[in-house]
């Protein structure tokens, strides 16, 4: 593969910010508060990894201050200031914008913003960068440098809007940056604040944050935006190894297989640069190299190697296949991790047997001695609950298959947790790092008990559940214990990761198949 240095870079945070800036210091926007604001919400949704939450209903009640209960059937003012925004934006490019660089482009249909990297002055195109100055030229030309996944500094006027926003709008502030601090977008009135305002302030809480970095190894040409909507970068901060394509083939426990068609292979380290700040660190695997034989042997021993954090060993004597299992994804998780005292972030990968590899590491802002929440819901887009919480869309099973179930269930405040299901013979391996974690699950009974042949009744659906091997639920019975149509949730605590670093939770029938709507675990060290 290319060497690094030989590829153009992606456009940062900090580029598409500064794209941003130079549409909202311009004479057109700075007279139209208005699409000012709508436009500042979706690029500040977009950069923060939101973009699923992007919808008519949020933008109607968190930009232009409708209630709870907007009906877009009956009130288009979405639709209407989207196209006004379209054709400002336009207008805006032909005009004094015609020398930026990087373009915001908002397609007819959609709400998500695109950066499209424009033409150069001589004509030619730049490829699509990581990079922005504060005038195009020099845009042009580090858009054209390898990629630096560095935290992206401010311009003068977000940093002059951060303190604006902390000196004016304390109490905003404090209340949004403990709604993100916890992973959660709530709707709140904007009776005592105007939507700009607003905007502004959500947007320099999210600047002022620590940046999370995540890194494709061994991919130099391409970043991903996963299921989750979070942006990945291709490979930086390396020293020594191989950039090496992993064969296109089924890799099980994932839906993001993208993070796993390359690798960083050999006796090579990362030096990652971070704010001071406490940090998650996932570190992700999957070993493709073995293909059993006539014996039907297993993989394990082939590969073994020794990951070490700021001199630390955190993986010793690790065997992928073991771990997890042939072409299997595999994620490590450690919580409580900060960078030394030089700034970085040391990792270390050296060989015990046959060649060390990683597919991706990604660092993301932390806690304190507790792993964020992983809310997980059977579904294959992210959703926000009633409180504005963000569970992720189905991930980490093996087995099983998901059906729609429509109708109403009782007993929640979203239903719409309810909308699919996991069913059959199934498990998920749920990466989590050493400690004690409370598991909350979520089930109701959609089939059984309807009226009608063949529809059942209490004892037409039991199933056990474990955990690491231990029985959480014997013979659960969803319609003898509850009904039809009902939610039930049941909430173990005390539990505690395998040696793999996993919660494995298993689905197992004894009477037609298991089912599973959502899963919630909280660290309860």
């Amino acid at each position: 593969m290319t060497s690094m240095n030989d590829v153009p870079a992606f456009p940062t945070s900090e580029a598409r910010w500064q794209a941003l800036e130079a549409v909202l210091g311009s004479s057109s926007f700075s007279k139209n508060p208005r699409l000012s604001a709508l436009l500042e919400y979706l690029c500040a949704r977009s950069l923060r990894g939101e973009t699923a939450a992007i919808k008519e209903y949020s933008i109607a009640t968190d930009v232009f201050g409708r209630s709870p209960d907007f009906d877009q059937s009956t009130d288009a003012i979405v639709r209407v200031e989207m196209h006004r925004l379209r054709r400002k934006l336009k207008e805006f490019y032909l005009g004094e914008g015609a020398d930026q660089p990087l373009e915001i482009v908002i397609q007819s249909g959609h709400y998500q913003p695109e950066f499209v990297v424009r033409e150069k002055p001589n004509g030619h195109h730049a490829a699509n960068g990581n990079g922005s100055p504060p005038d195009s030229a020099a845009l042009w030309k580090q858009l054209d440098t390898p990629i630096q996944h560095t935290p992206p500094k401010l311009t003068s006027r977000v940093s002059a809007m951060r303190l604006w926003a902390v000196g004016a709008s304390g109490a905003l502030v404090l209340l949004f940056g403990f709604l993100f601090a916890n992973g959660s977008f709530r709707r709140s009135s904007r009776a005592s604040s105007p939507p700009f305002v607003a905007a502004a302030a959500t947007r320099a809480i999210a600047g002022a944050q620590n940046q999370a970095v995540r890194i494709l190894c061994g991919q130099v040409h391409m970043g991903y935006r996963d299921r989750d909507g979070n942006e990945w970068g291709a490979d930086s901060f390396y020293s020594g190894g191989t950039a090496l394509d992993v064969p296109a083939q089924p890799i099980y426990r994932t839906r993001n297989p993208h993070l796993f068609e390359a690798m960083r292979a050999g006796e090579f380290s990362y030096k990652i640069p971070l704010r001071p700040g406490v940090y998650e660190l996932r570190l992700y695997f999957a070993d493709t190299s073995y293909v059993p034989g006539p014996a039907m042997e297993g993989g394990e021993s082939v590969r073994i190697f020794n990951v070490s954090l700021n001199g630390r060993p955190i993986l010793p004597q690790f065997d992928i296949i073991s771990d997890a299992g042939a072409n299997t994804a595999d994620v490590r998780v450690f919580k409580d991790v900060s960078p030394e005292k030089d700034g970085y972030l040391h990792l270390d990968w050296t060989k015990a047997a046959n060649s060390p590899l990683v597919n991706a590491i990604e660092v993301v802002p932390g806690t304190p001695h507790r792993l964020l929440p992983i809310r997980i819901v059977t579904q294959d887009s992210t959703f926000f609950d009633h409180s504005g919480t963000l569970w992720a869309p189905d991930d980490y099973f093996l087995g099983g298959r998901t059906i729609a179930r429509f109708g109403s269930v009782s007993g929640s405040e979203d239903p719409q947790l309810y909308e699919r299901e996991r069913y059959g013979n199934f498990s998920y391996a749920i990466p989590v790092a050493q400690g004690r974690y409370a598991v909350r699950l979520f089930f109701a009974e959609t089939y059984f008990g309807a009226s009608g042949a063949d529809r059942g009744g209490a004892g037409s659906r039991l199933f056990d559940v474990f955990c690491n091997g231990t029985a959480l639920i014997r013979n659960f019975d969803m319609l003898g214990e509850a009904g039809r149509g009902r939610q039930i949730t049941k909430t173990f605590h005390g539990l505690e990761p395998n040696a793999q670093g996993k919660l494995l939770l298993s689905f197992v029938p004894i009477v037609n198949y298991a089912n599973l709507s959502a899963i919630e675990v909280i660290d309860e060290s």
